[in-house]
Formats: structure tokens, sequence, C-alpha cells
């Protein structure tokens, strides 16, 4: 029977297993990859088996991709037509070896961020957090199946650096002959309007990377700014100096009145002191706030920038801030980016739809706990280039 290794050494498809899979960023970002490593499109995911205890994103998730959402405690029976992909709302610390040896030529997760997180109130307490159970899961799986899988990345936030819990992490992937690259990116760098600065590290099962950090305490800044080489017409740190404008990711058309009004600042924002600090863009900038899990409930410029809509506006509030000494004015002016739009500058596919039933604070908290679709697409297509070569 064939391997997964040999399996992704001699077919053009890949099979991969997405652990924290939340709405799906991880994968479309590897379809994306293989469109960029192979323009005929005769590359593809084959299989994919995809872990995640959010209903309202395994619904989601499903909504997308046409599968099954298998829950916990069932008999898992998928249908015949889709028996190599499926969703599963499961813990990662509940899977066997079994369920994971030779099943995959890819791994990808993008674990909790909360132990490692500095926003506000944040603990910190990394890998004494429990949400870290799912990633020392992980790491004794990966230790104890043989047939492993040929490829693995893995994203995070900033704070992951120097954490104990990648330490463990160093440690499994030496053990079990990978070697590793690390990057700190940002979706600038790919011309997208949004600061969503993250940790990804590639991992491949052979000696193509190092097998070791770069410095004796872990990864840098410095170490880790640059774009993976020549996965963008061979530049190395950023594919433009000007990055696309707000307005490209906006759609005001599209904004029913009732919808609209949802998306705007309540009035009473406006009275409070704090309003004069509020992270405020317009469709002529060309950056935002990290847009995060608790931008539905929150406003705040830790959890993502608000839209200015004034048609009469020439230039960005960059270039000439608004007047915030009477914020009364902005009344009916303000609004948060609405999930679509949010998931046009994520690097979503426009074809990506919400099921019914899935209210707006919801979307923006799935939509804040999501990868970068772009940032991951470029960085799996160096990850994958082997295969483009190997054909």
């Amino acid at each position: 029977m064939e391997t997964a290794s040999e399996h992704s050494k001699n077919r053009k498809d890949i099979k991969m297993v997405e652990f924290f899979s939340g709405i799906g960023g991880m994968r479309f970002g590897v379809e994306q990859a293989l469109k960029i490593l192979d323009k005929s499109g005769t590359m593809k995911i084959s299989g994919c088996q995809a872990y995640e205890i959010s209903i309202y994103a395994n619904n989601t998730y499903s909504y997308n991709f046409d599968h099954e959402v298998v829950m916990p405690n069932s008999k898992e029976s998928v249908s015949k037509k889709n028996c190599d992909f499926g969703v599963r709302t499961k813990l990662v610390e509940q899977l066997k070896p079994s369920d994971l040896d030779g099943k995959a030529d890819l791994w990808t997760m993008s674990p909790p961020c909360q132990p490692f997180t500095t926003t506000r109130n944040a603990k910190q307490r990394d890998s004494d957090d429990e949400r870290c159970r799912g990633l020392k899961a992980i790491i004794e799986l990966l230790g104890n199946i043989k047939d492993k899988p040929r490829w693995i990345l893995l994203e995070n936030v900033k704070g992951f650096i120097g954490s104990h819990m990648l330490s463990l992490w160093y440690t499994c992937l030496k053990e079990c002959g990978y070697s590793f690259e690390e990057y700190l990116l940002s979706p600038t760098q790919f011309r997208i309007p949004n600061h969503r600065t993250r940790y990804y590290m590639i991992c491949e099962l052979s000696n193509r990377f190092s097998s070791c950090p770069k410095s004796a305490d872990g990864p840098t800044t410095a170490t880790l700014s640059k774009i993976p080489p020549g996965i963008i017409s061979g530049e190395n740190d950023c594919i433009c100096n000007k990055i696309h404008p707000i307005s490209r990711y906006l759609k005001d058309d599209e904004l029913s009145k009732e919808y609209l009004d949802e998306l705007l600042i309540p009035d009473s924002v406006f009275d409070k002191g704090w309003s004069k600090e509020l992270p405020i863009v317009s469709p002529l900038d060309c950056v935002t706030h990290c847009f995060t899990a608790a931008y539905g409930r929150q406003i705040h410029r830790a959890t993502g920038s608000l839209l200015l809509m004034d048609p009469t506006r020439t230039t960005s509030v960059a270039e000439m801030p608004i007047d915030r000494s009477d914020m009364s004015k902005y009344v009916g002016k303000l609004r948060r980016f609405s999930p679509y739009e949010l998931l046009g500058i994520f690097g979503f596919p426009s074809s990506f739809k919400f099921p019914d039933g899935i209210s707006l604070e919801h979307r923006f908290k799935l939509i804040g706990n999501a990868v970068n679709v772009t940032v991951i697409s470029h960085i799996v297509s160096y990850l994958l280039k082997s295969i483009h070569d190997e054909r």
C-alpha cells in the first residue's frame, strides 16, 4: 500500500488534515496555492479531514465545502461521494494515532492564540493554559504515528515566538526528522490594507530547511521579516510598494438600509470621551487595524478599524486626520466593515457564504479567528514547490 509520503511524491494531488479548521481558511489557502503552482489545474486536494469544536464554524465550513458535519459520538457515516472529505466536531486531543497515521501529506494548524496573545486582559499562561492541550496532543500524535505527513504548516500570533510551547514544538520536529523555516508576516506585505502580523512555520520531512531556530534564544523579528524567496515573481521583501486602497474591498452597493443600520456605530458612542480615540479610516486609506473575534461586540483599535462614510472626502485619514474636537458630527457616518468586506480583506473567495442562522456578531467572531487566505496561499505555494519540481 502506498504511504502518505510516497503518495506526495508520486501524485499530482494533496491529502490534508486541517486542525482547528475554523471556517476553512487553511484549505482555501492550499487550493489557491495549487493554482499558483499549476496553472493547468491538474493539481488538487483529493482529501481533507477537518477538526474543529465550534458548531458555528463547522456549519459554515460544511456550507462552503458541501460536507457533512460529523458530531461527537456519532458513527461518522459519511456519504460515499465525500468519503475522503469531512469536518468533525471533535477536540484534537480526542484523536488517536490510527486517525492520522498515513492519512495525509499535509497538516495545517492554527492553534488557539489566547495563551500567547498580547491584547488587553490577556493572561499569557503559555503552555500552562488549558487551550494548549490541542497542540500538546498533536505533538504526541506526531511522535507516535509511523507514516508522518510530508509537510506541516503552523500559524499563530506574534506572541507565540519565545514561548515554552514553541520550544516543545521545536523538540518534537527535531525528534521526528523535520526541517523548518519561520516567518513573521503581515497582509500589508501582500498589498492588502490590513495590519495582522502573524507567525508562520513551514516544515518538511527532509533536510530542505534548517532543523533548529536561527538563534539560540529562538526567532526574532529580524530573522523572520522576509517573505519566502521566489514565491512571487522572485521578489523577497514586498510584492509591491503600493498597498491596495480600502475602497477595493468595499461593497456599499450590496448593503441594504437595514443591514447598514446594523453596521452603524450607535449614536450613544459619540457622547463618550473615548470616542475621540476611535480607530477611523476612509475608503482612500491603505491600512486598517487588525480585525479580531471581538470586532462585533467591542469598539476599540485593538479589535479593528471603523469606516468613515464621507463621499466628499478626497484625501485619506492618514494624510489628513479628521477633526476630533466634536465627535457628534460623525453620527450616522461611521460603521463597521461588513462581514463580506472583511472576507475580501482576508482573501476568501467571492463565492464564500455564511449559512442562515448565524448572527452578525458570530460572523465577525468567525472571521476574526480566521487566517488570511492570501498570505497562506503564497506560503503554501513555497512549501509545496517541490511537488512542481518533481513533476
